[in-house]
């Protein structure tokens, strides 16, 4: 995944106002909060795409609906055929909702759910 397809996530998030960085939290903790990570599958076709899975893990310690509802705003805004664009380098992006779940943390109060989005890139 280029981080050129990241930034572009990062933008989305932002446009959502769904607090959100890569591979780490790093800012003042803040509930709730999404960290992504990726991965990637190889491409059984020579056409130039790339195919993988963003992996967002959104954490809070406020009620679980409160996950659901950002859930649901992605759902909505990467629909299943994929949100696309063309990226500032000519490259094509396609975004959609895959998958999410609860996952246990095993803490009372503190509540986790994973969701992934499948993207696919292709590189001029």
């Amino acid at each position: 995944m280029t981080s050129e397809a990241l930034g572009y996530i990062n933008d989305c998030m932002e446009s959502l106002s769904i607090p959100y960085e890569f591979m780490q939290w790093t800012k003042d903790l803040s509930f709730p909060y999404f960290i992504g990570e990726y991965t990637e599958v190889e491409s059984p076709d020579e056409d130039g795409m790339e195919q993988g899975t963003l992996i967002l893990t959104g954490t809070t310690n406020k009620n679980y609906i409160t996950l659901e509802s950002i859930k649901e705003k992605l759902k909505e805004f990467f629909p299943s055929d994929g949100k696309t664009a063309i990226l500032e380098s000519g490259s094509g992006i396609a975004v959609s909702f895959s998958t999410a779940f609860p996952v246990p943390t095993g803490e009372q109060g503190l509540n986790r759910i994973q969701i992934n989005l499948n993207i696919k890139e292709w590189r001029v």
